[in-house]
């Protein structure tokens, strides 16, 4: 495992995973149960473009949500390292040994732990309430990115955090599934090989 100890968002961040798998789109290579996603394909495509060109060429700028889920993400933070009595480390960017795909953690706790902070608009804030009151467990949007994060950063557990200024925190523990980090695995190695191919037809012009 490396760490890459850069901020989030700098031109530094956005060199070191362009055209390789990162967490955020985990979702478009399996399904939340782990089964392959019809996705992995055109993500391979803009892989190969991504590397091609050296830059990310699609790459989403944000939107007002996206915006104030990094302004909130320190008060969550701060929220999260009280009632815990634990202490987050932040990191840029992680990568197993060789370097082929990678997550950004929100931060790291202790030797086996780690956190991702969820600051969403209201509606979809109370949705997480009301999906884990019924179900105990973590809303599927989230499940891809939550088990490569544990995957790729050698993590025993990590805690799902919603959090709202204004309404109840919910803090949901995950611990790897052995079934979903299979069909990642795979699907990883699947992704990089038809990137590599599309990358070797772009070549040829």
């Amino acid at each position: 495992m490396i760490t890459h100890n850069m901020e989030q968002g700098t031109d530094e961040w956005f060199a070191v995973r362009c055209g390789i798998p990162t967490g955020s789109k985990f979702k478009d290579l399996i399904t939340s149960t782990g089964a392959p996603s019809k996705s992995m394909e055109t993500y391979a495509a803009n892989l190969a473009g991504d590397l091609y060109a050296g830059k990310p060429l699609d790459s989403f700028e944000g939107n007002q949500w996206t915006d104030r889920g990094t302004e909130l993400e320190p008060q969550a933070r701060a929220s999260y390292q009280f009632l815990n009595d634990s202490e987050v480390v932040e990191t840029g960017f992680v990568t197993p040994d060789s370097g082929l795909y990678g997550v950004s953690p929100d931060g790291l706790i202790n030797d086996d732990g780690m956190v991702e902070f969820k600051c969403l608009k209201t509606a979809n804030h109370i949705g997480a309430l009301i999906y884990y009151s019924k179900n105990k467990k973590s809303p599927p949007a989230y499940i891809q990115q939550i088990q490569g994060q544990m995957m790729v950063c050698e993590r025993e557990w990590c805690d799902l955090v919603f959090y709202h200024p204004d309404l109840p925190m919910l803090v949901i523990r995950n611990e790897p599934d052995d079934k979903i980090v299979e069909g990642l695995r795979s699907q990883l190695v699947g992704v990089i090989r038809e990137r590599d191919r599309i990358l070797k037809i772009i070549n040829e012009y």
